[in-house]
C-alpha cells in the first residue's frame, strides 16, 4: 500500500489538534459512562487503538533514548500489521541498535510487504551472508543478484571459503541462471569461480575467471584469482606475465604488486623482485602497509636479512607498532636467535599479535629450568592485558603440563576457578587435564561448562566423547555429539566422536563413514586408531593393518595406536 499506517498516524496527530478548545469556547459538563471497549481488530491500512498506542509509545520512547522499548513496539506492530512503513521503521531502529536478529525479523516483513523494493532484500542478503547463515540468505539473493548495481555477488565472493559445499552448489545454480541472462557480469564470474574452488573444481574455476577476463581483461580480482591458480599448477611464467600486465594498468593496487614480487621470487628473479620492491617503496614512503607486506613476503621466502632490513626501517618510522616487533621476533626465532626473539616478543604490548607473541615466547622457553621465566612472561602479559587473563593462564597451564608440572598446572587452574567459578574456558581446560586420570571430575567440569553455555558445540562434543570413552552412557553421548555436529558438520573432532560413539553402539557401517571423513580432514594418530578398529571389525583387515603400520612408523609410542594394535591382535 502506498499510504502506510505511519502516514495515517502522522495525519491523525496533525488533524487531532483542531479539536482542542480555544479561549472563547464555553465549557459543557458531561457525564462519564464506563463502557467496555470493543475487541481490537486488525484491518489492512486502518489504525486501531493498539497500533496507535504502541507507535506513540515507541516514538516517545525513542525521543527519550529508550530505543529498546521503541524497537519492541515497532517490531510487535510490524508482525501484527504486516505494514511496510512500520516494518521499515523497525528495521532502521534495529540497524541503529546493531541488533542483527531484529534486523532480519523486521526486514523480512518489510520485504514481503513491499515486493518491488529491493532495499530490504539487500539488507537481508547482506546480514545473513555476513553472519555465515548461507542457507537463509539464499532465498533473498535471486532478485538481489539480478540487479547489476548490487554488491551481493561481491559479498558471496568474500564468504566462499566458509560456505558449506552443499550450499555452494545451490549458489552456483543461482549464479549460472542469472549469467544466462546477464553474461557480461564480471562480479558473477568472479563469485562463480570462487564457488567452484570451494567445490574443489579448479578447472571450472579457471573457466569462470577466463570468462570474466574476456569481458574485462585486467580486472584485479579476476587476475589475482587466475594467477593464484596458475601458481598452484606451477605455471609461474604465464602467471607472472599476466600479473605484470595487470600491475602496469593498476599501479596503486598493492595486492597485484605483492603478487608480482612473489612470482618474481618464485621464478628465481630475486634481484629483480628486490629492485621492484625498493622502487615502489621509494615512490610510496608513507605506505607502511605495503612496506610490511614486502617484509613478510621476504620472510616467508626465507630471505631473512632483506626482511630484517625492511622491518627495522619500518620500526624506525613507526616505533610504537607492536606488529613489527612481533615479526622481528618471529624472524629471530626462525634464525635460532632466542634472546633477540624474546626481546622483540616482550615489546608486543597490544594488538592482534599479542597472544601469539606470548605463545611463541613460551615455545622458546622449552626447558623445565625456564619455569620462572615462563611464569614471569605470563605475569607481565596479564598486567599489560588483564582482559586476556583466561587465555594467558591456559597458555601457562599447558606449558606446565608439557614440562611435567601437571599438578602445578591444576593448582593454577583451581586457583583461577575459585576467583571466576563460571569461566567455561577454564572449566573445559581443567576437564582435559583430568580426563585420563580423573574422568569423573572431567565429566563434572564439562557438564558445568555446558550448563553455562548449553549450545556450545565444543563442550557438547567434549562431554559426548568423554562419556563414550569412560562410561557406557552411549545414547546420551550420541545425542550430545549429534547436537554438536548439527552446528559444525565438517569439524574433524566432532566427526571422529560421532564415528567412535556409533562404533560403541554397534552401528559399525555408519561409524566407518564418519571416521573416513574425520581422517580425511585430520589424519592424526587418535583418529587413525579409531578408524583401524572399525576397519578391522568390518573385516577390512588388510587396510587396517596398512594404516596401523603407516602411523606406527612416525609415532611408534603412541598409546592410541598401541591400544588399537592390541585390540585387533596385530601384536
Amino acid at each position: 500500500m502506498n499510504k502506510t499506517l505511519l502516514g495515517l498516524l502522522a495525519g491523525t496527530l496533525l488533524t487531532g489538534c483542531t479539536g482542542l478548545p480555544n479561549e472563547n469556547s464555553t465549557t459543557t459538563t458531561h457525564e462519564v459512562v464506563d463502557l467496555p471497549l470493543p475487541e481490537v481488530s486488525y484491518q489492512p491500512g486502518e489504525l486501531n487503538r493498539e497500533i496507535l498506542f504502541d507507535l506513540l509509545s515507541a516514538e516517545m520512547g525513542g525521543h527519550h533514548g529508550r530505543y529498546d522499548q521503541a524497537l519492541a513496539s515497532y517490531l510487535k506492530q510490524a508482525r501484527l500489521t504486516g505494514d511496510a512503513g512500520i516494518a521499515e521503521r523497525a528495521t532502521r531502529i534495529a540497524q541503529f541498535m546493531r541488533d542483527s536478529e531484529a534486523v532480519v525479523s523486521s526486514a523480512s516483513i518489510w520485504a514481503e510487504a513491499a515486493p518491488d523494493n529491493s532495499e530490504p532484500r539487500e539488507l537481508l542478503a547482506g546480514i545473513l551472508l555476513h553472519e555465515g547463515r548461507f542457507d537463509e540468505a539464499l532465498p533473498w539473493l535471486e532478485s538481489v543478484l539480478s540487479d547489476s548495481d548490487s554488491d551481493a555477488a561481491l559479498l558471496i565472493s568474500s564468504q566462499t571459503e566458509s560456505i558449506d559445499p552443499d550450499i555452494a552448489s545451490h549458489y552456483l545454480e543461482l549464479l549460472n541462471k542469472i549469467l544466462q541472462d546477464q553474461p557480461d557480469r564480471t562480479d558473477l564470474h568472479l563469485a562463480s569461480g570462487l564457488l567452484y574452488l570451494r567445490l574443489d573444481d579448479p578447472s571450472s574455476a579457471m573457466r569462470s575467471f577466463d570468462r570474466g577476463l574476456a569481458i574485462e581483461p585486467y580486472q584485479p580480482q579476476l587476475v589475482m584469482q587466475k594467477v593464484e591458480l596458475l601458481r598452484q599448477q606451477d605455471q609461474i611464467a604465464p602467471a607472472l606475465q599476466l600479473v605484470s600486465r595487470a600491475a602496469l594498468r593498476h599501479q596503486n593496487n598493492n595486492q597485484l604488486q605483492i603478487q608480482q614480487a612473489q612470482l618474481l621470487i618464485l621464478s628465481g628473479n630475486f634481484r629483480r623482485a628486490e629492485r621492484m620492491m625498493a622502487e615502489l617503496l621509494e615512490l610510496r614512503p608513507q605506505d607502511t602497509q605495503l612496506h610490511l607486506y614486502f617484509a613478510l613476503l621476504l620472510l616467508d621466502h626465507e630471505h631473512y636479512e632483506s626482511s630484517r632490513e625492511l622491518l627495522e626501517a619500518l620500526k624506525e618510522k613507526d616505533p610504537q607498532n607492536s606488529e613489527v616487533d612481533f615479526y622481528l621476533g618471529h624472524l629471530a626465532q626462525q634464525l635460532g636467535e632466542r634472546d633477540t626473539a624474546l626481546f622483540h616478543y616482550s615489546a608486543v604490548n597490544e594488538g592482534s599479535t599479542f597472544l601469539q607473541a606470548q605463545a611463541n615466547s613460551l615455545e622458546l622457553l622449552n626447558s623445565a629450568n625456564d619455569r620462572e621465566l615462563a611464569e614471569n612472561t605470563i605475569s607481565q602479559a596479564i598486567s599489560r592485558q588483564p582482559g586476556l587473563r583466561t587465555g594467558l593462564v591456559i597458555m601457562l597451564a599447558e606449558w606446565y603440563k608439557a614440562h611435567n608440572f601437571t599438578q602445578v598446572a591444576l593448582q593454577r587452574l583451581n586457583s583461577e576457578l575459585q576467583k571466576t567459578p563460571n569461566d567455561t574456558r577454564l572449566l573445559y581446560t581443567r576437564a582435559l587435564f583430568h580426563e585420563s586420570d580423573q574422568p569423573q571430575q572431567a565429566l563434572l567440569d564439562l557438564r558445568r561448562a555446558l550448563e553455562l553455555e548449553p549450545t556450545n558445540p565444543m563442550y557438547q562434543n567434549a562431554l559426548g566423547y568423554t562419556l563414550t570413552q569412560y562410561t557406557q552412557r552411549y545414547e546420551e553421548a550420541h545425542s550430545l555429539i549429534a547436537q554438536a555436529l548439527e552446528q559444525q558438520p565438517n569439524d574433524p573432532a566432532t566427526l571422529d566422536s560421532m564415528g567412535w560413539v556409533l562404533f560403541k553402539l554397534e552401528r559399525t557401517e555408519e561409524a566407518l563413514s564418519f571416521l573416513r571423513r574425520a581422517y580425511s580432514a585430520y589424519p592424526d594418530s587418535e583418529v587413525a586408531a579409531h578408524l583401524i578398529r572399525v576397519l578391522h571389525k568390518l573385516e577390512h583387515r588388510e587396510e587396517a593393518l596398512q594404516l596401523l603400520e603407516k602411523h606406527l612408523q612416525t609415532a611408534p609410542d603412541n598409546q592410541h595406536l598401541l591400544n588399537a594394535a592390541e585390540q585387533i591382535g596385530a601384536f
